[in-house]
């Protein structure tokens, strides 16, 4: 059956590796379920601290720090569950590794990790909350559609490009900035429309009550020395309005960050307090800011730019101002905000398309795209975790006390991927449980 099986797998150009599950997925302990139990404890401890992190961390802002207004009881419920539901994903993936491997009596590729993660992943996916799962299939398919364009880099098909993130996040505010001006964007949106784009013209951007004396002048000067054009709702003038929305998002961002540099660096500050001064002033304090005030800055200047150029609609100006705005994140590159941006834009057009008619709603949608992303990215722990991103990495890292790095890699070198640039070591294994004789990958030296 094994040698059918096998030759199947080599028509369909699928590499095989007869070593053991062991000596390949789990050499921490030969015996399948001794393995997964050995991972169980860590797991578990490590979901309750990550989701009664995140969860306590929710309801604080939701209750606006009232924690006596917090459902206690509901918070532990949503934390165990989510837990139960992180815990479930690590213990089907590694028992569902033994099991194709043990059906099978060899490994390829696919079975390595991919068709296991995704049934993995869509069972695991039941057990979490439903209201939870549409925001996870929308972080997985951001961190697998990253994950492939990176394996993609990694063998020389596409280049990564410097302040490449500008172009998703471009493309998803062009989508927005559509949606919107055709006024078919949901409710729920234009807050962060308004709140990143300053696409709201009718009120003052600052409220010139709450400055001091000096700064009050200087406003009055920038709304009534310029001007306008018809075109323009805003109150005053181009200028002040481009200004402002620059002036009030960078305050923003230099409290978060300021807040965040704070919270990051608090046992170096109490030892010395004089770190704060530099910490607060620094190049990488400044970088959030200058995002978060450019975003608006350019997207209305481009606006009220082209506000003075004769058959451009208001609709091509929006859309081409949205997409020259995306240029602020040179000052802050982060994938995970572009990619989330293209992505949160293509669901929310999806979902225009269905409230239009022209495309059907898929029943169950957000667990069949979750099993699939989530098993995309965790097959290539296995086969190619130099593609994830470092940040997710270590969180799986984490989930499983670290054992993703005692992967013996080296077996399945020959299956095409860059396994093993990141985890070098090479486990220890008992010949006794080992189809392949250790001696035969191990270096000769050290």
């Amino acid at each position: 059956m094994m040698g059918a099986l096998s030759k199947l797998a080599y028509s369909l150009g699928q590499p095989i590796l007869t070593a053991t599950c062991y000596e390949t997925i789990h050499p921490w302990n030969p015996n399948c379920n001794g393995a997964v139990w050995d991972a169980l404890p860590t797991g578990l401890y490590f979901s309750f601290k990550t989701y009664a992190s995140f969860y306590l961390i929710t309801n604080i802002v939701a209750k606006r720090g009232r924690l006596d207004k917090i459902n206690w009881k509901k918070f532990g419920i949503d934390v165990t569950q989510s837990s139960l539901f992180l815990v479930t994903n690590m213990c089907f993936f590694l028992i569902l590794l033994c099991k194709f491997r043990n059906w099978l009596g060899f490994f390829t590729p696919v079975t390595m990790g991919l068709l296991s993660s995704i049934l993995a992943s869509a069972i695991a996916i039941l057990v979490e909350k439903k209201s939870r799962r549409p925001a996870l299939a929308l972080y997985l398919t951001n961190l697998a559609s990253e994950t492939y364009y990176r394996h993609l880099a990694n063998h020389g098909h596409v280049k990564m490009y410097t302040y490449g993130e500008c172009v998703p996040f471009g493309i998803g505010l062009m989508l927005f900035s559509y949606l919107q001006s055709t006024g078919r964007l949901p409710k729920s949106f234009n807050g962060f429309m308004n709140a990143a784009l300053k696409t709201n013209v009718t009120d003052n951007v600052i409220n010139e009550k709450k400055i001091p004396e000096n700064f009050r002048s200087f406003l009055e000067k920038l709304r009534n020395d310029y001007e306008k054009t018809e075109l323009c709702h805003h109150p005053h003038s181009c200028v002040s309005h481009s200004v402002e929305s620059f002036a009030k998002n960078f305050s923003i961002g230099l409290t978060a960050s300021s807040a965040l540099a704070i919270v990051r660096n608090l046992k170096t500050i109490i030892k010395n307090p004089i770190s704060l001064i530099t910490l607060l002033f620094s190049k990488n304090n400044l970088k959030l800011p200058l995002f978060a005030g450019l975003l608006p800055f350019i997207f209305n200047a481009s606006r009220c730019s082209l506000n003075r150029v004769e058959g451009i609609s208001p609709v091509i100006n929006n859309v081409f101002s949205a997409g020259l705005a995306s240029v602020a994140m040179v000052f802050y590159p982060t994938v995970s905000i572009a990619m989330y941006c293209l992505w949160k834009a293509i669901e929310t057009v999806y979902f225009d398309l269905v409230d239009r008619g022209y495309l059907p709603k898929i029943k169950n949608a957000e667990v069949v795209l979750y099993a699939i992303t989530t098993g995309y990215v965790l097959w290539n722990t296995i086969v190619e975790p130099r593609a994830i991103r470092r940040g997710y990495l270590n969180f799986l890292s984490g989930l499983v006390g670290g054992k993703i790095s005692l992967f013996n890699r080296r077996l399945y070198d020959h299956f095409g991927y860059i396994s093993r640039d990141i985890y070098t070591k090479i486990p220890e294994i008992d010949p006794k449980y080992a189809m392949i004789n250790p001696l035969l990958y191990k270096p000769l030296v050290e």
